[in-house]
């Protein structure tokens, strides 16, 4: 099976999951606040998913074009986009990696929750700058490794979550990958996003044996065990974590 065929697998079993509640609109108002659109803007959300972000993004913009490679990801974003009355966003079927359009085509060029789980981010950071015309904006916005020493057993626990999870990048590799495509970053924020273990498990449809050994890994965390970055607490007999999200943005140059 190939990266693509296990997002294709995870995400079709997701895409129910995927409302205007919960977890799936977590921080969608910082993020848009981060990357600043403003009227009359061309916008792509890249490897979009429900277009969570590009919904949230199209009442300020003049369009969006919401990209992903899993049509039933896109198929519930239409259903939502039509609930709330969008008219200026479109759902196109395709890979991140080889965005279908020109040069220079998007004023705005953004991502949220992606890098972690595409298996060539590399790809994805150069393609995403490509289409941004110059002096354009770039927007990243993902999971970010915490921690030195973390990233073994992070991706581990990850992976027995949600098996179509790459690897959580670290802020400075972001950055890495943008100016490797040709962008200059403008700035850089963070902030926690708390999350119940159960739920987050619950929401990727993890076998139970998977469970087991994601609690079995947490607990013994907590009791002085290699560290996950996943900053695991137990409080009444309930188990949480935390991810920390970052925006980066960027100017795309030529």
């Amino acid at each position: 099976m190939s990266h693509n065929d296990r997002i294709l697998e995870q995400f079709r079993l997701q895409a129910e999951t995927f409302t205007d509640t919960g977890f799936a609109t977590s921080g969608l108002e910082w993020i848009v606040q981060q990357l600043g659109p403003r009227p009359g803007m061309q916008v792509l959300d890249v490897a979009a998913g429900a277009a969570h972000l590009g919904r949230a993004l199209a009442p300020h913009v003049g369009h969006v074009s919401a990209l992903d490679l899993t049509p039933e990801m896109l198929a519930q974003g239409d259903r939502l986009a039509r609930a709330a009355g969008l008219r200026n966003i479109t759902f196109l079927r395709g890979d991140a990696t080889a965005l279908p359009w020109l040069d220079d085509q998007f004023d705005l060029v953004a991502c949220r929750l992606t890098l972690h789980q595409v298996a060539d981010a590399a790809a994805v950071v150069r393609e995403m700058v490509r289409v941004c015309r110059p002096g354009g904006r770039i927007g990243v916005s993902d999971m970010l490794l915490q921690g030195p020493g973390v990233a073994e057993e992070n991706t581990r626990v990850e992976r027995l979550r949600d098996p179509s999870h790459n690897r959580t990048l670290t802020a400075e590799e972001i950055h890495g990958l943008l100016r490797a495509a040709g962008a200059t970053v403008t700035g850089t924020t963070s902030r926690p996003n708390p999350l119940d273990l159960e739920d987050w498990m619950t929401r990727s449809q993890t076998p139970e044996g998977d469970r087991v050994e994601i609690r079995r890994t947490l607990d013994a965390e907590l009791a002085g065990g290699p560290s996950t970055g996943l900053r695991p607490e137990r409080r009444d007999g309930v188990r949480t974590l935390t991810h920390v999200w970052g925006t980066i943005t960027a100017e795309a140059g030529r």
